[in-house]
């Protein structure tokens, strides 16, 4: 019965379904099969149906399968797996969206115009704070040091910039203002500590 495993079940499904098939037959099975179950379960029609479509595309830069991976690497004269690993982790934010949008759909705009403009701002600011994080780079302090304390940094980061994106009402229970303060205090923690640790 609980929401969160179905959509995390849903999201695999999805996301082996779309390495093997075209993505319009992948929604098209997904649509009949999937859809069903996560509607009845109180979310968002348009939100899950986005779910799934989105989902049945992240193969596209997953390895193993990976396949603008590989033609990306054909053209960059590079190795098909090192550059499918490199793509997963820059886009490693994409796979934390769809979560995001299905658990409040004012992400995907539907919702009053002060909730969508709080829910997708929040969101960008999150989304850049888990690409610094990842990349270990941040604005103002240049490359995060690779010792301990940058390590604790950057993990700090990356959850406060999860926690921020993280739209709060729908189904999480928790307000935007709860979330996004959480996300200020982890981030600013991070930062804290990145300033403190960075090559001098």
């Amino acid at each position: 019965n609980n929401i969160y495993v179905l959509l995390v079940m849903g999201a695999i499904t999805s996301f082996i379904f779309g390495m093997g098939m075209t993505i319009t037959a992948c929604y098209i099975f997904l649509a009949i099969v999937l859809a069903p179950p996560l509607v009845s379960a109180g979310f968002d029609p348009i939100a899950v149906h986005l779910f799934m479509l989105y989902w049945g595309m992240v193969s596209f830069i997953t390895p193993p399968v990976a396949l603008a991976a590989f033609v990306a690497s054909g053209i960059a004269k590079a190795r098909p797996m090192e550059v499918g690993l490199q793509s997963m982790r820059l886009g490693a934010a994409m796979y934390f969206v769809p979560f995001f949008f299905v658990l409040n759909p004012a992400l995907i705009l539907r919702g009053s115009p002060w909730e969508i403009l709080v829910v997708v701002g929040t969101a960008v600011i999150g989304l850049a704070l888990i690409a610094a994080a990842l990349e270990g780079y941040l604005l103002g302090l240049g490359t995060v040091a690779r010792n301990a304390g940058g390590w604790a940094a950057r993990l700090l980061v990356f959850a406060g910039g999860l926690t921020m994106a993280m739209p709060g009402g729908g189904e999480l229970g928790l307000s935007h203002v709860q979330l996004s303060l959480g996300g200020v205090v982890l981030a600013a923690a991070g930062l804290a500590i990145a300033w403190l640790t960075r090559p001098r």
